[in-house]
């Protein structure tokens, strides 16, 4: 009796383990976010922002109302110039979830404000959706404050 419902046992672990779903690969929104930083500090945190939105964009901020759609961010954006900051992260971890078309990555970020040589960090979370064209744009994205970086 033993045998055979450890038999039974073994046979749904290799069935269900051989039927489950494929994981998604979240190494395409590491790059998508990786490469969104790069573009933040190559062309400005405002035209990095604007160009990696998402039309239904939901962008959060300290002390003010969320921005909320591409045309907000953008006002937003041509109302406060991004010149003299610099803005970079670094994505920690991602993942994509089992429909393939939505996910988030997290990571730290560090602003360098020039006029004042002060660098501020934080941590911030980013939820991607998958594009008609295969791409990735943020619907939501949020940050917070640290004292100093953390480094993992």
């Amino acid at each position: 009796m033993f045998l055979k419902t450890l038999w039974t046992l073994l046979a749904v672990v290799v069935l269900t383990g051989c039927c489950r779903e494929k994981k998604s690969d979240p190494s395409v929104l590491i790059a998508t976010d990786k490469a969104f930083s790069r573009m933040s500090v190559e062309k400005g945190v405002n035209a990095a922002f604007i160009f990696y939105a998402d039309d239904s964009v939901v962008k959060l901020r300290d002390g003010n109302f969320p921005i909320t759609g591409k045309n907000e961010l953008v006002k937003a954006c041509l109302a406060r110039p991004d010149t003299g900051m610099i803005l970079k992260w670094k994505p920690v971890r991602a993942e994509i979830g089992r429909s393939e078309d939505i996910g988030y990555t997290f990571g730290e970020w560090e602003l360098s404000l020039k006029a004042k040589d002060t660098i501020l960090y934080g941590n911030y979370i980013s939820i991607w959706r998958k594009q008609a064209d295969g791409s990735w744009k943020y619907i939501v994205d949020a940050g917070s404050n640290t004292p100093k970086p953390v480094h993992r």
